[in-house]
């Protein structure tokens, strides 16, 4: 199991990223410009900013773990912290994505079930990846 969490981490670091940069379709695919320029402009401000700063987080989460996955899996107490910061991060990510979304927004309609289940199964991907991450800082992987 711990043989294969580098490449493990690899692909959550690419897939972070890429996440990353998903947010220029997605934000034409949801019309954001269009409800934005619906909001104040503070709101709006806020809004892009927000969302800029999103992705720079999705870069950050990313990088390490795409260049050097070695940070994740040797025991110190930075790493320790960061593995089960990101592992509680992703944890709540999942929880919101069943939580929050109504199931009228997505049940029924093909492409946005595929995709709730998708990242369903990406947020979960990051859980079990980062929490063996944890597992190993605590000693107990």
């Amino acid at each position: 199991m711990i043989e294969i969490l580098p490449i493990l981490l690899r692909i959550a670091g690419a897939g972070l990223i890429g996440l990353a940069f998903l947010h220029m379709p997605i934000a034409r695919y949801l019309k954001w410009h269009e409800e934005a320029a619906r909001m104040s402009e503070l709101n709006a401000t806020v809004f892009h900013v927000h969302t800029f700063f999103v992705c720079v987080v999705l870069v950050a989460m990313g990088l390490p773990a795409l260049v050097d996955p070695s940070i994740f899996l040797t025991p110190t107490r930075a790493a320790c912290w960061g593995t089960w910061s990101l592992t509680a991060f992703w944890s709540l990510r999942l929880v919101f994505q069943w939580t929050t979304y109504r199931p009228e927004w997505w049940n029924g309609k093909p492409f946005e079930n595929s995709m709730h289940w998708f990242f369903s199964f990406v947020w979960l991907y990051l859980v079990l990846v980062f929490g063996a991450c944890a597992l190993i800082q605590q000693g107990w992987l």
